[in-house]
This record gives C-alpha cells, sequence and structure tokens, in this order.
C-alpha cells in the first residue's frame, strides 16, 4: 500500500502524510510528527502530525537530533538503558516522543519521522527494521515528488520567459507596423492628385488607403485604420470584415459590442477605407438627444417648425450627403424616430421637421449599439422591421478582456498620448505593471484602459511606470481569489493572479531591502536617502509605511 501510494502521490507533504498515517497505525502509535528538508541551508519544517501539536514545528540542520540522523539514521529512547541520555535522546524527550527515523537519498537528509510511545510494548528492533523498509520506499518517492517540483518551477519559469519574449515580439511587430504606417502616409500615393489627400482625408484622419484599379481605394491588410491599436486575432478578424464591406458602399452596417471597446473607430475606419472617405464623415450620438431634439438634428428643420425655430436648419442627413452618417447607440432612438429612421431607409429621401417637401439624399449609414436589440424588440421598445434593415452586415467589437494581446500596445498608446500632454518624460511601462494590465479583467473596456494610464501617468515620479503607479482597485481585483472567472478567462486569469502574488511579494522583498540599506548607509536620514533612491522624500515615507518599516 505504501508503494502504491508513493507511486502515484507527486506532493512531498502528501508523501510525508502517507507514511506518517501508515507507521502510526502499523506501530500502533498515538502521536507522532514528520518534517521535511527545506531551503539551504536546510531546516526541517513540521509537514504533519498525529495526536497533539509537537513542542516544536522546526528544525534546524544544526540541532543534534538532525545532526544524529545523519549519521546513524535513527534515534531511540531504550527504556531497558541505564545510561544517561545524550542530546540527541534528549532532544526526543522535550519532542515527547521516544523514537526518530530519518529518511535520506544520497546521503542527503529530506524527511525526519518522529513516533511517541507504542501502545502496548516498548520499540523493539523488528520495528526499526519496519521504519528503515518503509524509509526506503518513501525517501524514493519524496526525491521523485521533489525532482517533480523542481521540474514545474523550471517548467513555470520558462513559460514566463517564453511569454516575455512573446510580449516583446508583439511589441516589434507593433512598432514595425507603426513605421509601415507612418511610411505609407508620408509617400505620396500613385493616382492621387495632390500630395495632401496621401496625408489625410477630408476628416484629418491618416488615410490609409490604396487605389485599386476601378479607383477606389483598399485597405492594405498589413495595416491597421487610423486609431485603431493592436494585432489580436479578434481584432484582426474584425478589420477583415471591415476590409470586406468598406468597398461596398451601399451596405448599412450594425456594429454591436460593450462600452468602450472602440466602436466609433472601427465605424470611421468602415468610412476611412471605403470610396466615401474623401467625404463627409458625421457622427450623432443618439443617446445624448431628447426625441425632438434628435429629429430635428437628423433631418433638420424649416424656419417656424416649433418654437424656437427661428430659421431654417440643414439636418445631419444632409450634411452627410455624398459621405457617411454614423448613428451611434441606435438602440436609443425612439420609436417615432426610428419609423422615420426606416422610411429614409427605404425611400433614401427626408423631410425637414414642418416641411412636406422630399429631400434625396446619398447618405452611407453606419449605426452602433451596446444593447441587446433582440430584448429590446420583445420589449416592444425597438421595431423589428428597422432592426432587419440596420442588421444588413453586423460587426461584433470584441471586449478587451477577449483581445487581451493588445493590452502592451494599447497601453503604450495611452502612455505616450499622455505623457506628451502632460509634459512628462514617461517613456516606459515595467513587467510588473504590464503583468497586472493584462491580468486585469476591465469592464470599462478601451475607455477605462485609457482612463487608467492617465492617472497613472499623472501620479509616476519616474521615467518608467511602476505597478505602484496604478489604481488599487486594479491591483487588488487581479491579487483577487477568482478574477476572470465570470468572464471565461478563469485559467488564464487565475494563472496571472497567482503569478502577481508572487512576484508582489519578491518584489516587496527587494524594496524592503533596498529601501533598509538606503536608511543604514544614511544614518536613518530619510531626506538623503530619498535623493541616494531617487525619490521624493513624500514618496520614501509613503513607501516605508507601506512596507511597514517607518
Amino acid at each position: 500500500r505504501m508503494g502504491q501510494a508513493v507511486s502515484q502521490l507527486v506532493d512531498p507533504p502528501a508523501v510525508a502524510q502517507r507514511l506518517l498515517q501508515a507507521t502510526t497505525e502499523l506501530l500502533g502509535v498515538a502521536r507522532g510528527a514528520v518534517y521535511l528538508r527545506q531551503g539551504e541551508p536546510a531546516s526541517y519544517k513540521l509537514a504533519g502530525y498525529v495526536g497533539t501539536l509537537p513542542t516544536q514545528t522546526e528544525m534546524s540542520g544544526n540541532e543534534p537530533l538532525i545532526e544524529t540522523l545523519h549519521g546513524q539514521g535513527s534515534v531511540a529512547m531504550w527504556p531497558s538503558s541505564s545510561f544517561a541520555p545524550n542530546p540527541a535522546q534528549q532532544q526526543l524527550k522535550n519532542l515527547g516522543v521516544e523514537l526518530a527515523h530519518g529518511l535520506s537519498h544520497e546521503g542527503r537528509l529530506l524527511a525526519v519521522l518522529v513516533l511517541g510511545p507504542k501502545d502496548r510494548a516498548p520499540f523493539q528492533t523488528e520495528d526499526l527494521n519496519l521504519l528503515a523498509a518503509f524509509a526506503q520506499i518513501t525517501s524514493l518517492g519524496l526525491e521523485n515528488s521533489l525532482g517533480h517540483q523542481t521540474i514545474e518551477a523550471l517548467n513555470r519559469d520558462l513559460q514566463d520567459k517564453v511569454e516575455k519574449i512573446s510580449e516583446q515580439q508583439r511589441r516589434i511587430i507593433a512598432l514595425q507596423t507603426q513605421l509601415r504606417q507612418r511610411s505609407v502616409v508620408r509617400r505620396p500615393l500613385a493616382g492621387v492628385r495632390s500630395p495632401e489627400l496621401a496625408v489625410a482625408n477630408g476628416n484629418g484622419k491618416a488615410d490609409l488607403g490604396l487605389p485599386a484599379e476601378n479607383g477606389r481605394k483598399t485597405l492594405d491588410p498589413g495595416l491597421t485604420p487610423a486609431g485603431v491599436v493592436g494585432g489580436s486575432p479578434h481584432l484582426r478578424q474584425v478589420l477583415q470584415l471591415v476590409r470586406k464591406v468598406a468597398a461596398n458602399d451601399k451596405t448599412v452596417v450594425l456594429i454591436r459590442g460593450e462600452s468602450g471597446t472602440g466602436k466609433g473607430l472601427l465605424a470611421q475606419a468602415v468610412h476611412d477605407s471605403s470610396p466615401r472617405a474623401g467625404k463627409p464623415f458625421v457622427k450623432v450620438h443618439c443617446a445624448a438627444l431628447s426625441p425632438t431634439l434628435l429629429e430635428s438634428e437628423l433631418f433638420g428643420h424649416v424656419k417656424g417648425a416649433f418654437t424656437g425655430a427661428h430659421r431654417d436648419k440643414i439636418g445631419r442627413f444632409e450634411l452627410a450627403h455624398g459621405g457617411t452618417l454614423f448613428l451611434d447607440e441606435i438602440g436609443d432612438i425612439s420609436l417615432d424616430v426610428q419609423t422615420k429612421l426606416l422610411r429614409v431607409l427605404q425611400e433614401r429621401t427626408i423631410e425637414r421637421v414642418g416641411s412636406s417637401e422630399s429631400v434625396a439624399v446619398d447618405v452611407r449609414i453606419l449605426t452602433a449599439t451596446h444593447q441587446d436589440l433582440e430584448e429590446l424588440i420583445r420589449q416592444g421598445r425597438f421595431r423589428e422591421d428597422l432592426y432587419y434593415r440596420l442588421n444588413v452586415f453586423p460587426i461584433l467589437m470584441p471586449p478587451l478582456r477577449d483581445r487581451w494581446e493588445d493590452i502592451p500596445e494599447l497601453a503604450q498608446h495611452f502612455l505616450k498620448q499622455t505623457a506628451e500632454r502632460c509634459k512628462k518624460p514617461i517613456t516606459q511601462i515595467d513587467d510588473d505593471a504590464l503583468a497586472i494590465l493584462k491580468a486585469y479583467h476591465w469592464p470599462g473596456n478601451i475607455r477605462q484602459l485609457e482612463n487608467v494610464m492617465e492617472r497613472a501617468v499623472v501620479v509616476a515620479e519616474t521615467s518608467t511606470l511602476t505597478a505602484s503607479d496604478l489604481p488599487d482597485d486594479v491591483a487588488r481585483a487581479v491579487e483577487a481569489d477568482g478574477v476572470g472567472l465570470e468572464n471565461g478567462n478563469g485559467d488564464r486569469y487565475a494563472e496571472a493572479s497567482n503569478g502577481l502574488r508572487r512576484d508582489k511579494s519578491e518584489r516587496e522583498r527587494r524594496e524592503r531591502e533596498q529601501l533598509t540599506r538606503a536608511l543604514q548607509t544614511t544614518g536613518g536620514n530619510k531626506a538623503e536617502a530619498a535623493r541616494a533612491l531617487g525619490l521624493a522624500r513624500s514618496t520614501l515615507v509613503s513607501k516605508l509605511k507601506k512596507l511597514g518599516l517607518g
């Protein structure tokens, strides 16, 4: 049974517990404990016990009992002995046990098993022989378990290094993409009438289109549209749909996705890579306007149409003539406006508020919403026929948690923007901060990431943004148990969370040592220590309090 257990168990404490259980059960011992070797120099920590808790939970490698077990394998308190106990036996007596047996492999003492008195008779020679047999089996099991643990630790280190290399490769690819975009933007395009048109379109956006044989511009597959950052598989799939639908400038597009995912930028990308790129791109945020005001904004009105209409006004449809009209948050418009919008889609004409005259418009319609339109239809809040007219070519913008590979590039993008705006020389994000950003679940998506980076840049005091510069709620959410379980990425988030806890403990240990050395060098003068570390005195005081040093 012991051999079978050893072959199945790979956790050293579990192997030690099984040894303790087997020996106490077979020898009839009511009290015992097992200690496992830890670290270098070796110490032996309590891994399990039967009966009462031992008086000693850890033994150092130079204690009499440990040194004796290195030499002779076992130490016993023989009841018939008339001699005074030696130091090792005295330690046994202090522990309240009568027998200690060492488990060794190739001269290394791996574990110590101590047993209390037997129930019916004192320990005999055959008991020691039985323990020696058990120890031989268990020692091999412990050595295999420790080897398995070492291999697992090396695998984790290797995975961390592979991930860091992959991260560096993604950064290099992102930089290469930016350089290619700059090259295309700066180079005059064949077939373009003036160099200015190669640099920017009518909306001041970089034009990444390349001329096709029929005169239409198509998006270079190796580039991303202006303002769109990232190259994750999810984003590449979305951009492939953009390239396909952009060429047909009559097709209605419905962009769906959570708030803050960049639906507006995607709409701009469809327009910029379409034949209408040089024409107006007009955006209307439907949720920000009341139904009456929205109708006037979309279709315009004539003088005297309602109180306050002192003159004629051209609506957004007419302003977007020849170009693209982007209706953001289409799920928030009233049923009355929905009816009129449906008529426009069908007839391609509008009527200004207060007028019966029809005005023809040539407009491409792009729409976006974060709402569940199907549920709104069931609730009677959205017209089903309008839904089918808008849902001709749906594009789902993935949430940031599903395109986590883009987080480093997005974070660096927002870092650069904010640092330039704040005039701060911050150029890098350290690995610990980046690990937290990648592990966080981002309920507010890209908009939240942008806000977090802005706040971090404002509070940062060095040229490299660190984990301590990030908001506390972000770090706490990553460290909390179960992060990411509700968003379908539990394994990755749990692994990241465990890794961050280990990294944070090691980081705090190094930081504590650094601060302690600085204070010792300066004789406890905090101002001088802060100058030596390149920190503000208030920052040093804050760090000392956080680490429990002052």
